[in-house]
C-alpha cells in the first residue's frame, strides 16, 4: 500500500499494515476450531451511516482514477455509483456464503483489489482523525474476511449488474415483507412467489426489494435537487410554484421508510441479541431457524411490524397516510394564503 501514512511492515513472518498509530494485522482471517467464520462486513458496522460518505469520497477517487484522460464529471459519477453498488452487493453475497467457489476466485480477489485501492484513497488524508481510524478499520476487516474465504465445491453465482435484486429468504427484508403482503397473498398458507401474490401485492414486493437496497442518502439528495431546480426556475406563478413544490414533495414522500425499517430492525435486534442470536445482520442474518424452533419469538416480531408499519385489522400497513396528507394539507395553506 502507497501513501503519505502507510507502510508494509513484516516482523517475523507476520505482515501488518501500519498507518500513523494504526497496526492491523494482514493475515486474513481463519474459521476457528467450531467452524464459525466471523466475516465482518463493513455494510453491517453500527456506524456505517457515518462512514458512507467517506468511503463514497474514496471509491469516487479510484473512480476517477481508473479514467486515464480526464473525463466529464459525470462519467466519474456514473462509475462511482457502479463501483459502489458492486462494492456492496458482492461484499454481502460472499458473506452469506461464507465461502469463495472456484470460479469466483477472480472476482473476489476483484473485491479485494478494489477495497485496497479504497483503503490507498483514504490514507492520503491530510490528518488522521478517530472516525477515519474507524473506516480504515472496518474496511480492512472487510478485505481481510474476503482474503480468508474457505473454498467451497460446487459453482457460484458471479456478479451481474443488470440482474434483478431479490430479497434473500429468511432475512430481516424478507420477513418484514412476508407480513405485509399477506392480504395480497391468493393462498394465504402458499409461499412468497409470483404465482401466489396478486398483481398489488408484487408492486409492494417491488417496493420493499427497492427499499432494502436503496441508498437513501442519495435518495435525499435527488429531492434537494429537484427542489433547488424548481426555486431557481423563473416565471412561475405562485401557484404553478407550489403546484411543482408539492409533487416533489409527494414523490419522495416515501423517505419515511427508510425511518420506519430503521427503527423496526433496531427493536428486532433488542429481541434477539444477545438471548437468541449472538448478532443480528439485517441483510444477512437467517430467521428460519430460530422462528422455526420458536414461534413465541415470531409473535414478537410480528407485532413489532404491525406497530411500525400501522396494519389495519385486515393487515394492510398504512406508512404513508399521515406524511401524504400533512403534505397536501400545507401545499394547500400555501395557495390559499400566499398566492
Amino acid at each position: 500500500m502507497v501513501g503519505c501514512y502507510a507502510e508494509f511492515n513484516e516482523v517475523n513472518g507476520e505482515r501488518s499494515f501500519v498507518m500513523a498509530k494504526f497496526n492491523f494485522t494482514l493475515n486474513a482471517a481463519r474459521m476457528d476450531a467450531s467452524g464459525h467464520y466471523d466475516f465482518q462486513n463493513v455494510f453491517e458496522f453500527p456506524d456505517f451511516i457515518e462512514m458512507r460518505p467517506t468511503l463514497r469520497a474514496a471509491v469516487r477517487t479510484v473512480a476517477r482514477e481508473a479514467f486515464e484522460q480526464p473525463v466529464l464529471p459525470v462519467k466519474v459519477e456514473r462509475m462511482t455509483t457502479s463501483l459502489e453498488e458492486q462494492l456492496e452487493r458482492e461484499t454481502r453475497k460472499y458473506e452469506r456464503q461464507i465461502g469463495v467457489y472456484d470460479n469466483q476466485k477472480n472476482e473476489r480477489n476483484q473485491l479485494v483489489r478494489l477495497f485496497t485501492q479504497i483503503l490507498q484513497a483514504i490514507s492520503r488524508s491530510d490528518e488522521i482523525t478517530e472516525e477515519l481510524e474507524d473506516i480504515i478499520y472496518a474496511v480492512n476487516q472487510t478485505r481481510l474476511s474476503l482474503i480468508g474465504l474457505p473454498a467451497l465445491e460446487g459453482t457460484g453465482e458471479l456478479y451481474d449488474a443488470d440482474r434483478d435484486r431479490e430479497l434473500i429468504a429468511g432475512t430481516y427484508y424478507h420477513f418484514v415483507t412476508r407480513l405485509l403482503v399477506r392480504p395480497y397473498l391468493r393462498d394465504i398458507q402458499g409461499d412468497l412467489v409470483p404465482e401466489n401474490v396478486t398483481a398489488a401485492g408484487r408492486h409492494l414486493v417491488v417496493r420493499m426489494t427497492t427499499y432494502a437496497y436503496r441508498d437513501w442518502d442519495a435518495y435525499l439528495v435527488h429531492e434537494y435537487d429537484e427542489q433547488h431546480l424548481i426555486k431557481n426556475e423563473k416565471g412561475l406563478t405562485n401557484a404553478a410554484y407550489y403546484d411543482k413544490l408539492e409533487a416533489v414533495e409527494l414523490k419522495y414522500a416515501d423517505h419515511i421508510y427508510a425511518e420506519v425499517l430503521a427503527d423496526t430492525y433496531q427493536e428486532f435486534v433488542k429481541v434477539l441479541v444477545p438471548d437468541q442470536l449472538e448478532r443480528f445482520e439485517i441483510m444477512s442474518s437467517d430467521l428460519w431457524p430460530l422462528l422455526a424452533k420458536n414461534p413465541g419469538i415470531r409473535i414478537r416480531l410480528a407485532a413489532i411490524v404491525n406497530r411500525h408499519f400501522k396494519l389495519d385489522q385486515d393487515g394492510y400497513e398504512h406508512v404513508m397516510d399521515a406524511p401524504l396528507q400533512e403534505i397536501k394539507q400545507k401545499y394547500q395553506f400555501y395557495r390559499e394564503n400566499f398566492s
